[in-house]
């Protein structure tokens, strides 16, 4: 893990996720140039019932209101272990393609992720989300059970 300094960490708010952020928080802990980012991506709203009584400043409102929600907790795991820390939310149906452009932009040299998130069914060895996300992914992901 010691090449790894710039490691991008999807979070939905599950227990697999938050496992993930505090693997990957211990692992950089101490390394100068350690640098965490987190991504939550939240479906965009476009039903429009919502639409139709809420404008796009309120939706927006709303989706940064969830986004942290999500964040919040994850930020403070890294913080806490004194690496830096970016937190990032995207709008998308496609989170495993989310998950990969977000690695290319930030530049991150790997990826950390649970095993299976929120709506993944237990049966499954590996979640939907992160079997897409090794292969569309350009570097290295490494799955935290």
């Amino acid at each position: 893990m010691n090449a790894m300094k710039n490691v991008l960490v999807p979070v939905d708010g599950s227990e697999s996720a938050l496992r993930a952020v505090q693997w990957v928080s211990g692992q950089l802990a101490g390394q100068a140039g350690a640098h965490v980012h987190l991504l939550t991506v939240v479906p965009a709203v476009d039903a429009w019932e919502v639409r139709s009584h809420l404008g796009g400043d309120d939706i927006a409102r709303i989706e940064a209101g969830n986004a942290a929600s999500v964040l919040d907790p994850a930020v403070a795991v890294v913080r806490a272990a004194g690496v830096a820390v970016s937190p990032h939310s995207a709008a998308g149906a496609d989170v495993a393609a989310s998950i990969a452009e977000h690695a290319r932009t930030c530049q991150c040299d790997s990826i950390v992720m649970g095993v299976r998130g929120l709506t993944a069914l237990k049966s499954v060895l590996l979640g939907s989300t992160t079997l897409k996300v090794i292969h569309l992914a350009d570097v290295p992901v490494t799955v935290v059970k």
